[in-house]
């Protein structure tokens, strides 16, 4: 068995491979154990360049080694020091909660609510695909209506998104509407009902200069909540 003293530094850049780079200003050796032989992915041996090393009875292997041989690729947004594993948010993209706020929210009742996120937390639709880039809008007790806008200036030109019920909301009575307004204009509706599978949308906004989503239910009593996952703005 081969052992060897590393700085620490160096061992933070094995785990990404060529992902990202690492600067350490407290350096700390470390003696390491190259005892590892084989690396074996669906049967075939396969080795990386970087080899792996065993510290404190944990092997450690390049992530990007392991994450593209699985057919996941590696990226390292340095700006937000995060190490993003399969798919990444596009870079042409707009996203709420990162390039956009609200503008508006209005109800027909205190207890209903809205939410976004940009890569903050992770909310899952009624089939349990995860995401974190969203926007939800839920009615609390059924009979009621809730409306949120963004300010847009006339800057984008296509949305695109996947609507479906949230997992909290999935249990829907009855069904709901979702209608898109661009500049106070009724331009799409949507009708939501347990059990549908999500779905793409997407819709012009050349010149537009404020989108509204306004979500009507009809059951009372009951809890409604749906989502636009995946929501982003392209110029």
């Amino acid at each position: 068995m081969k052992k060897k003293l590393i700085g620490f530094s160096v061992a933070g850049a094995l785990l990404l491979g060529s992902a990202g780079a690492y600067a350490s200003t407290n350096s700390k050796t470390l003696e390491v154990f190259y005892n590892v032989k084989n690396i074996k992915i669906n049967q075939v041996s396969k080795m990386p360049e970087d080899k792996p090393f065993t510290y404190n009875g944990t092997t450690y292997v390049p992530l990007r080694y392991i994450s593209e041989e699985l057919g996941y690729p590696v990226e390292w947004d340095s700006p937000n020091q995060t190490i993003n594993i399969g798919k990444t948010s596009e870079k042409s993209a707009f996203y709420p909660g990162r390039d956009l706020e609200y503008m508006n929210f209005q109800n027909s009742t205190s207890n209903n609510s809205y939410k976004y996120s940009y890569n903050k937390d992770t909310i899952s639709d009624n089939i349990g695909n995860k995401y974190s880039n969203y926007i939800t809008i839920s009615n609390i007790w059924g009979e009621e209506w809730s409306l949120l806008e963004f300010p847009l200036n006339g800057q984008y030109s296509t949305f695109k998104s996947v609507l479906g019920l949230t997992e909290n909301g999935k249990n829907l009575p009855k069904p709901l509407t979702l209608e898109v307004f661009l500049d106070e204009k009724l331009i799409e509706t949507y009708t939501v009902s347990a059990g549908d599978m999500p779905q793409e949308i997407e819709f012009k906004l050349k010149n537009v200069n404020k989108i509204g989503f306004k979500l009507s239910s009809q059951s009372s009593g009951a809890y409604t909540s749906v989502g636009l996952f995946d929501a982003r703005f392209y110029k």
